[in-house]
């Protein structure tokens, strides 16, 4: 589907829809008492007879019956001034266009007010594609039946308003495509994601935006010392991968802030193996690798002034008569041991070697990305992702990007005391707890291995996959869920 942004008169637009935003209990803004004029009142009619209030979401079709060129305007409600944000925008937007698209409808035009900000063009951009998001790769049957608009085009007044919108809508078009790659990769099943393949799509994503790229295969992985990484995977076929990402910026100087995922391809639990039911959901275990890559894509497309590094550590986690046991210690590649005393706390023994391994790079800023609890899912749901760091300033501008966009963190304590819990008889430390505090042990275990930089880590296990409630984000399957986020937080960093 193309998004672009064009000067037109929305009476002449030959799309199969014309968009309106509506605000309510306001006046009609400047375009849509344009279109109420040239359909002699239809949407003042329909305002005044009650039938549509412009209440957050509402929405309602009109046919223009040859007043207009488009045969259709299609209105949806914005809710009250004082309430409109980027949030609503986005929510307003998706809800409208996956209903055009689900009409049948090819194109459709949205008309932006003179006074569009840049950040609601941007916000706008980025819900009309996210919501549009469908994940039919390994369908062969009943694809004749999916719908899907051709064409979105933002129509403006002039040549002014045109150079401040297309700007935002192409960011907004270009972090939603970032997002979908996401989705794509967290979608995947087991058996067309492996660490390999992987690895050949970050290599693939590198050359098409300008990263440089390297993949670390096992040998080098021992070379290098990955102990950890090494020891989740040992028990699989599928060989690891390590993968390092970056955007390098012009001049000498430039601050360096590294992305670290989580990429565990498949998730049986390994000897201590999952239930079936458990079990299931394991191809999404690398979302916040998936975010790290789709964020980095956004990155080489964007270009920020500043050294983005986006780490991956890939493995399958498997039972079988090489698996990791029980009680088995490992050396990490920053060289402390580890008792393991549950092979399904994994996520955290991959990213062991990925915090280490990020401390070469003395970033100002590592922000670590990991479906790595499901006790953060029974603390916050689906709404939040779990935060905890070393760095409260560092904490705050993840906050604040959070915030923008609405890919929400809350804060859990990281004190000292927690500690205690992961401390081993036998080594420096194990990698699980007694079972109280699962979410903050997991943080604790981390921390242990970043030690170096200012660091944040975001369990994002229960916003990941399977959120209910937003018009944007898929209710089944992968949400792309921290692109959005790492990419605002970098623009931010240099703005």
């Amino acid at each position: 589907m193309q998004i672009s942004v064009k000067v037109g008169d929305l009476r002449t637009e030959t799309a199969a829809a014309i968009v309106f935003g509506i605000l309510e209990g306001e006046p009609l803004v400047s375009v849509a008492q344009t279109a109420d004029a040239a359909t002699n009142g239809a949407i003042s009619e329909l305002i005044d007879a009650g039938d549509f209030k412009g209440e957050h979401k509402q929405t309602a079709l009109l046919y223009t019956r040859g007043a207009i060129t488009a045969p259709r305007i299609a209105l949806i409600g914005l809710g009250k001034t004082e309430d409109v944000n980027c949030e609503k925008i986005r929510q307003a937007l998706g809800k409208i266009v996956q209903e055009l698209r689900d009409l049948g409808l090819k194109t459709i035009v949205i008309a932006l007010p003179h006074e569009t900000p840049q950040e609601i063009a941007q916000a706008a951009a980025e819900a009309s594609r996210l919501a549009l998001y469908q994940f039919n790769q390994h369908k062969t049957e009943g694809l004749d039946k999916v719908k899907g608009l051709d064409t979105i085009t933002f129509l403006v007044a002039d040549k002014a308003t045109k150079s401040v919108i297309e700007g935002s809508v192409t960011i907004g078009d270009t972090i939603a495509n970032g997002t979908n790659l996401a989705r794509d990769l967290s979608n995947q099943p087991p058996n067309h994601l492996t660490p390999t393949m992987l690895a050949e799509k970050a290599v693939e994503v590198a050359n098409e935006v300008g990263l440089k790229c390297e993949v670390f295969d096992r040998a080098q992985l021992q070379e290098k010392g990955f102990r950890t990484l090494l020891g989740v995977s040992q028990g699989s076929i599928e060989e690891p991968r390590f993968i390092v990402l970056e955007h390098i910026p012009d001049g000498e100087g430039k601050d360096t802030v590294a992305f670290v995922g989580k990429a565990i391809t498949f998730d049986s639990g390994g000897l201590s193996l999952k239930s079936g039911s458990g079990m299931m959901d394991m191809k999404h275990d690398m979302s916040g690798a998936a975010a790290v890559l789709g964020a980095m894509q956004v990155v080489g497309q964007l270009k920020p002034d500043l050294h983005v590094v986006g780490l991956i550590a890939a493995s399958e986690n498997m039972p079988s008569a090489t698996a990791q046991r029980p009680g088995d210690v490992v050396e990490s590649y920053g060289g402390k041991t580890i008792e393991i005393l549950n092979t399904d706390a994994e996520g955290r023994l991959v990213l062991a070697d990925a915090l280490g391994y990020a401390a070469q790079y003395n970033p100002k800023a590592a922000i670590d990305l990991a479906t790595l609890t499901g006790a953060v899912i029974t603390a916050l749901g689906t709404v939040a992702c779990g935060m905890m760091g070393t760095d409260n300033a560092l904490m705050a501008k993840v906050r604040h990007a959070a915030q923008k966009t609405h890919e929400r963190v809350w804060e859990l304590p990281l004190w000292d005391d927690y500690d205690e819990l992961i401390k081993s008889d036998v080594a420096d430390v194990k990698n699980i707890g007694d079972g109280t505090a699962g979410t903050i042990v997991g943080g604790a275990f981390l921390k242990k291995f970043a030690e170096d930089y200012p660091w944040v880590h975001l369990d994002i296990a229960g916003t990941a996959w399977d959120v209910k409630g937003s018009s944007y984000i898929p209710s089944k399957g992968g949400t792309g869920y921290g692109v959005r986020l790492l990419v605002q937080f970098a623009r931010d960093w240099v703005s």
